[in-house]
């Protein structure tokens, strides 16, 4: 199964936690596909199967691109290698020796997520031989069939976040860096969306900057890997910044304190339904956040005591 979103771009649901939590995108070009983002093992057949249906040969993908190496968008990506013997994995400069040699970044995720559920989650993460990893640097072009991707440095979420601008259909593969919305947060004035703070290296301002870079790229849709495509995205810009300096004021407020956080979270993301309409659907979204929630407790914590060590 996959989303036809016209001028060879298609999401495939990679059925993370259930379906409508994460989207991986294909782009295709005169005989040439890009796949962006690999979610966990487990998408794969998902991507294969979507491949078959629209005719994709396995050779003609030239390239696997990852937003971040965060295991819920790279985590398959050495599973995807085996199976596009002729793709080069585009990720970040500082990311590019995680997705080499997984190992740190497997035990960063078991401090988040601990063992048992990291194994549960993501399985074996496969490492990428060096000469198949491609690191571009801020501004550079792929070339994609008729297209071109530019790749750009988008810190904020992560120092190893980078957005990817396909300039024909003036398309943004924003990863996390354009906040999540899932699709029951489609209120009265359209899609909205909140920022992901996860740890451990989220930057508030770092943020606001990445969201208004993807704004002055004038896009005509943000896709976003939680999830889908959005096009409302001056109003959501902005909603986002607001946000932004709101989780700031929640973990000073709090003192990066476990309960204040959550209470205060929970209270922002009460206010935000309830100002879109959706106050009926409030349980509805507040289960479609129980992850979002709990990593952004996590993250605003550590940003909190890394901002008091200082």
């Amino acid at each position: 199964m996959f989303y036809d979103y016209g001028n060879g771009i298609y999401g495939i649901d990679a059925h993370y936690e259930g379906e409508g939590f994460v989207e991986v995108y294909l782009v295709r070009s005169l005989g040439e596909a890009a796949i962006i983002e690999t979610a966990h093992n487990r998408s794969l057949p998902c991507v294969l199967e979507a491949l078959g249906e629209l005719g994709v040969a396995r050779e003609s993908v030239k390239y696997v691109c990852v937003t971040h190496v965060h295991l819920d968008h790279a985590g398959g990506a050495g599973s995807y290698m085996r199976e596009f013997p002729n793709a080069k994995l585009v990720v970040h400069p500082r990311g590019a020796r995680h997705m080499i040699d997984p190992a740190k970044l497997v035990e960063g995720v078991k401090e988040v997520y601990g063992p048992e559920e990291t194994e549960r989650l993501y399985g074996t993460i496969i490492p990428v031989p060096a000469e198949r990893v491609l690191a571009p640097q801020d501004g550079e072009e792929l070339t994609l069939g008729g297209r071109r991707l530019v790749c750009y440095d988008a810190p904020g979420h992560a120092k190893h976040h980078m957005i990817f601008f396909e300039k024909t259909t003036k398309s943004v593969f924003a990863g996390d860096g354009f906040g999540i919305s899932y699709s029951c947060m489609d209120g009265t004035r359209g899609r909205w969306a909140i920022p992901t703070a996860s740890p451990v290296q989220f930057d508030p301002e770092a943020m606001k900057a990445t969201i208004d870079h993807i704004v002055s790229l004038e896009p005509e849709t943000v896709f976003l890997t939680h999830f889908g495509p959005l096009t409302n995205i001056a109003e959501i810009a902005e909603s986002l910044k607001k946000s932004v300096d709101k989780y700031v004021e929640i973990a000073v407020a709090s003192r990066g304190e476990r309960e204040g956080l959550s209470r205060r979270l929970t209270e922002l993301y009460r206010e935000l339904i309830t100002e879109n309409g959706q106050a009926s659907r409030m349980e509805e979204i507040e289960r479609a956040h129980r992850w979002d929630l709990e990593l952004n407790i996590q993250g605003l914590a550590c940003w909190y005591a890394h901002e008091h060590k200082k």
